[in-house]
């Protein structure tokens, strides 16, 4: 059963969909500023858990009202939690949904079962500059070329102009995101609904306030729930700092998930969902299950 509503939750009109039966789950989508993408990874676990998506306030289906701010987020989420009347949840993000449901899990653990991270950036703020260098390395050089000189014009476009340059960095940049290039078209397109540059740019400030914040990151290694660091090998997104945050927490995996980028379910939904089911049974994912991904990935 998939059950769409608009609920009115901490001042706000917001989209959700629900889906499945068993342990509660929510799935926070990138951005900040996108909207919900993550039914195929719903689809995965509805067997086994309740799944509620929903799209964050600022775009897709959801009012575009403020403020926006990593604090009134993890509200929202917690608002929904007490809409549904879950005692606890396991809460799961993508991208900078990962980095939220980090953010959720510190300002209410007991209402925490457990954290998917999946294809995150940790909270090493250090991340984005490798990042731009891995993303550069995937491009042609001509589409190299044509990224940076776009960049630059970026800073003094406007309006419709401005636009046309943000959508052509957009393309350079999805292809990055992909292991195997004839997956491109299979990512979201993010075309339906409205998306919100300005929630992309007040979330993502405040965010790196949070990840410069050395109680946060201590808060963030103090997690006693189990938590999955899910990522794609050939994520641009440098995979060592995800390693490194999972080696701090007392009861975390990281799993690389081999020849995926960005949206490793896309790529290797086998993989994935594998490593998902067993997340949700165990809290952890066994050393067989971990060897067996290395050797995929040795082939």
């Amino acid at each position: 059963m998939h059950q769409e509503q608009i609920l009115p939750i901490n001042g706000i009109q917001l989209w959700t969909a629900v889906q499945g039966t068993g342990q509660p789950m929510v799935l926070c989508h990138g951005g900040p500023g996108g909207y919900d993408y993550l039914a195929p990874v719903a689809d995965m676990v509805s067997d086994m858990c309740q799944v509620v998506r929903y799209d964050q306030r600022g775009s897709g289906r959801s009012q575009p009202v403020g403020p926006y701010d990593v604090a009134t987020f993890v509200n929202d989420l917690e608002g929904l939690r007490k809409h549904f009347n879950f005692e606890g949840w396991i809460v799961g993000g993508h991208s900078w949904g990962a980095g939220l449901a980090l953010a959720y899990a510190v300002r209410f653990p007991a209402r925490t079962i457990a954290v998917l991270h999946i294809a995150g950036t940790g909270i090493d703020h250090r991340w984005h500059a490798e990042y731009r260098e891995n993303r550069l390395s995937a491009l042609s050089g001509s589409e190299r070329a044509e990224y940076q000189r776009l960049r630059a014009q970026r800073e003094q476009a406007e309006g419709a102009e401005a636009e046309r340059i943000l959508g052509r960095l957009r393309t350079l940049s999805r292809k990055t995101d992909v292991c195997a290039p004839n997956q491109v078209d299979n990512l979201p397109s993010f075309d339906e609904h409205p998306v919100s540059s300005e929630a992309n740019e007040k979330v993502g400030a405040d965010w790196k306030s949070y990840t410069t914040d050395s109680k946060f990151q201590q808060s963030v290694h103090n997690l006693s729930m189990p938590v999955l660091f899910l990522h794609g090998a050939c994520d641009p997104r440098p995979c060592h700092f995800i390693e490194t945050l999972a080696a701090k927490l007392s009861h975390s995996t990281f799993a690389s998930i081999p020849e995926s980028g960005h949206y490793p379910w896309i790529e290797k939904s086998n993989e994935v969902k594998a490593a998902l089911r067993q997340f949700i049974v165990d809290g952890t994912i066994d050393e067989t299950v971990c060897t067996d991904l290395d050797k995929f990935h040795d082939n």
